[in-house]
């Protein structure tokens, strides 16, 4: 089979991350497809994530790619900020504490879902 033409998704899951400061933020692992030739010739539409911190801290949360980085609302949800951007783009998350009188917090469960349709061209 030539390329993915149809449109699809892709999950991809971080390592736990201590998140210890207030002014300097963590950065996770990359996520990226589980095998390139999923998301080639593929733009992302939707992007859903998912991390979970310990009961009572609370965090400020980005997602990023090498253009730059797209708050987190909450510990889940969906943005369609990513929208166009290539599928293959590698993808991290940032997290600070959102105070410095904070305790050190270890994120979990980190993930996003990357829904992605082909390239539609002129």
């Amino acid at each position: 089979m030539e390329g993915a033409y149809a449109s699809g998704s892709w999950v991809a899951t971080a390592p736990s991350l201590p998140v210890v400061m207030a002014d300097r933020p963590m950065s996770s692992a990359v996520l990226l497809p589980p095998s390139p030739e999923l998301a080639s010739g593929q733009v992302m539409g939707r992007v859903g994530w998912q991390f979970q911190p310990p009961a009572g801290s609370v965090v400020n949360a980005w997602l990023c790619h090498a253009g730059g980085c797209s708050r987190l609302p909450a510990s889940r949800g969906q943005t369609d900020d990513l929208a166009g951007l290539p599928a293959d783009t590698p993808l991290h998350f940032q997290f600070s504490l959102q105070d410095r009188r904070q305790r050190a917090a270890t994120l979990q469960g980190l993930q996003v879902i990357v829904n992605h349709e082909p390239l539609q061209r002129p």
